[in-house]
């Protein structure tokens, strides 16, 4: 459990609509520190929802269930963690959401926010802030080491402010370093940051960060899906990365070490076919290493901000309140981001990209009938 004074000291919100007793349930289960995100699902799955494997838990019928989950090595630990969770506290789980305010998505939900690529779904979500419409802008995970130099602070700021302004919903980590940059561009440009977390919502984490939490609530959304009460623990913060990656639509990774956490959540924006982009960096800066291996193993080279935009199908000039299409394919983002917002030709797409010639002219037929190129003088040009 976190110290008392890791806990914000947000304002308390008027009291929310009574929450559902699913909501309630996956809450309680969430703050159940020791069960994790995957005991979790298999009770549910098991059960057939969040009320009954809590009632499951309560009542004892759960541990035939868990006891895959231990294995060998540690069956002698079932019973009294069985114990131990059998007192699953609803009641207090329900008055923590309604005097937070806090808003729970429980799977399923056709609210749940759009993470439909990840095959480790948390069972419920959770988030704190004045703008959850920010989930339904289009969105970019900024992230990077917590070790960052003076440059790579500057351009995670200076990259957050210029998507903000075009209307993207900036996410990150809220961890010190390129996170925390990332936001305060965000912030500082009047935009909107979902910040994800590895700490229950009523934990500030890194607590030097406090004033950050208020902002990022204020113009956007404090979200995860760990219980209230939840501190720092090492094995949450990269199983948090996954959910940065499948929330965003384009990921940049700014600085970053060979084996760090801004890496991991590279690793799976590739799975969930999210395009990945990397500052390039000296390779005598170490904070750069984790970059230029990304590049080096196909991530695409980021020196132009705007190149986003044109990953996701938005015009360099694009601004907040205009109309945005969705973001194209895998292959149909690799070939606007080819283009650059200048014409080519299908040769120098093909050699641009890798694609096979076929590959390039069916990805740019799919842009052409969908608005997003247009072919003029044998050249393809973005619209």
């Amino acid at each position: 459990m976190s110290r008392p004074d890791d806990r914000d000291d947000r304002a308390v919100r008027p009291v929310v609509p009574d929450p559902g007793a699913d909501q309630v349930a996956a809450v309680a289960l969430a703050g159940l520190e020791t069960l994790g995100f995957r005991r979790i699902r298999r009770l549910v799955v098991h059960f057939g929802s969040p009320r009954r494997a809590a009632a499951a838990l309560r009542e004892g019928r759960a541990r035939a269930v868990l006891a895959p989950t231990f294995g060998p090595a540690h069956a002698h630990l079932l019973d009294p963690m069985c114990s131990r969770w059998s007192a699953i506290d609803l009641e207090g789980a329900r008055a923590t959401i309604r005097a937070r305010g806090t808003h729970v998505w429980v799977e399923g939900d056709p609210r749940y926010p759009v993470v439909d690529a990840l095959p480790d779904l948390p069972v419920c979500t959770l988030a704190e802030g004045d703008r959850p419409d920010g989930l339904d802008a289009p969105r970019v995970a900024i992230v990077g080491t917590r070790s960052a130099t003076p440059h790579g602070l500057a351009d995670a700021r200076e990259l957050a402010g210029t998507l903000a302004d075009a209307g993207v919903t900036v996410v990150s980590g809220l961890a010190i370093g390129i996170d925390g940059a990332a936001h305060a561009g965000a912030v500082d440009a009047g935009g909107t940051t979902v910040g994800v977390v590895a700490t229950g919502l009523d934990v500030v984490y890194p607590r030097r960060h406090r004033r950050l939490y208020a902002d990022v609530r204020r113009q956007g959304l404090v979200l995860g899906e760990t219980g209230y009460g939840i501190g720092p623990t090492p094995w949450r913060f990269p199983i948090r990365n996954r959910i940065i990656a499948a929330l965003a639509d384009v990921v940049v990774v700014v600085e970053a070490t060979l084996t760090g956490g801004a890496r991991i959540t590279a690793e799976h924006a590739l799975q969930y076919d999210r395009a990945v982009f990397a500052v390039p960096g000296s390779r005598r800066n170490p904070a750069a290493a984790g970059t230029n291996a990304l590049i080096a193993d196909g991530a695409f080279p980021l020196t132009d901000w705007a190149d986003v935009l044109v990953a996701l199908g938005m015009t360099p000039g694009a601004r907040r309140g205009e109309p945005v299409r969705s973001p194209p394919d895998a292959q149909g983002r690799a070939v606007l981001t080819a283009l650059g917002g200048e014409p080519a030709s299908p040769e120098q797409l093909a050699a641009r990209t890798g694609f096979a010639p076929e590959v390039v002219a069916l990805a740019v037929a799919r842009l052409e009938r969908t608005g997003w190129v247009t072919w003029a003088q044998g050249l393809v040009w973005t619209r």
